[in-house]
């Protein structure tokens, strides 16, 4: 029987900040996890969190240089 997986918002792009994604942070995922846009199409990989707990934010290497808007969500795929 296969798992469910789905999708867990981790937060909102926020900017662009020397090439990387920068997300308002909703939920703190792992570290190298990959990150999806509500296409499901692959945007990066979560490079770091920054910030204390309360009000953190993202940063995401993109995977290819791609316009992604201001306000954006992005989501990574529980399993």
């Amino acid at each position: 029987m296969m798992k469910k997986r789905r999708l867990r918002k981790i937060g909102k792009i926020r900017g662009i900040v020397e090439g990387r994604i920068v997300v308002e942070g909703e939920f703190v995922p792992r570290l190298g996890e990959k990150v999806y846009d509500p296409s499901l199409n692959e945007v990066g990989v979560v490079l770091s969190i920054l910030g204390p707990k309360n009000r953190f934010f993202i940063e995401v290497k993109p995977s290819k240089a791609e316009d992604h808007p201001i306000g954006e969500p992005l989501y990574i795929i529980e399993k």
